[in-house]
């Protein structure tokens, strides 16, 4: 018998012997077959292909069932969650991040990124949809969570921030983005005169502790919220983890505009 029929006939037979087992009690010993011929009994079944195709296929029915049960419930858990902070929504300080949309906007969507990361790109796509579908209605905020495990995240946050000292934060973060494979000084300093900047100054401006402690304290908001991971964003108040499509956003912010 192979390996892995060893293993299902295993599981199968303890299970089939305890419920024999638990049978057996109080039962007359007489008819009964003997725990020995029915472990010979079912290790002979299952050595014959139909009875390893009616194992196998219970048991994908019965994960399938569990997986199902498990996606059932955690649609259930996010929406309660979901409804909860409609009720208190989460607070979160624009203070000096970056914006993009009409400074009145009713709708804010704090954005916390990862310059580094593939998701966070598909997020920064998704953003400019969001801007697009609600051009009075929306806009965004964005802040750096760079993750520990990516070395060019923090240099690249820097480099957006100090663009932005020069008044090209977007256009710095449009072309990080569209480059991720190519992250590094070179990149920074190459887009920096491509975007007609003062060279000298974006180079003083990143190596600037104040620009430092600003993704640091980015990254330490995201974590006192929930946000650990990135994409992550904030929907006036609503929690959005993950590079989420254009109708997740789109069922929170029509519900906040109809309030």
């Amino acid at each position: 018998m192979s390996k892995f029929k060893q293993i299902i006939a295993g599981s199968f037979l303890l299970i089939a012997l305890a419920c024999q087992q638990a049978q057996q009690i109080d039962a007359a010993p007489s008819g009964e077959i003997s725990n020995e011929a029915f472990a010979k009994a079912m290790a002979a079944y299952l050595e014959t292909e139909s009875g390893m195709e009616k194992i196998g296929d219970s048991m994908q029915a019965y994960f399938q069932k569990q997986q199902q049960k498990a996606q059932a419930d955690r649609a259930k858990q996010e929406e309660q969650s979901l409804e909860d902070q409609f009720k208190n929504p989460i607070k979160v300080d624009v203070g000096s991040a970056p914006t993009k949309g009409p400074q009145d906007a009713k709708i804010t969507v704090v954005e916390f990124s990862d310059f580094e990361c593939p998701f966070c790109s598909r997020g920064a796509a998704t953003v400019e949809e969001i801007l697009k579908a609600y051009p009075k209605d929306v806009k965004v905020a964005f802040k750096n969570l760079p993750l520990p495990f990516h070395k060019n995240a923090k240099p690249a946050a820097l480099a957006a921030l100090a663009a932005g000292k020069q008044g090209k934060f977007w256009e710095m973060h449009d072309k990080l983005f569209a480059n991720q494979k190519g992250l590094g000084e070179e990149l920074y300093v190459s887009t920096a005169k491509e975007l007609g900047l003062n060279v000298d100054k974006f180079k003083k401006d990143m190596a600037d502790p104040a620009l430092s402690k600003q993704v640091d304290d980015d990254a330490k908001e995201a974590g006192k919220i929930g946000i650990s991971g990135t994409p992550g964003f904030v929907v006036n108040g609503v929690l959005v983890k993950g590079a989420y499509p254009l109708s997740h956003f789109q069922t929170i912010i029509d519900r906040q505009l109809k309030q």
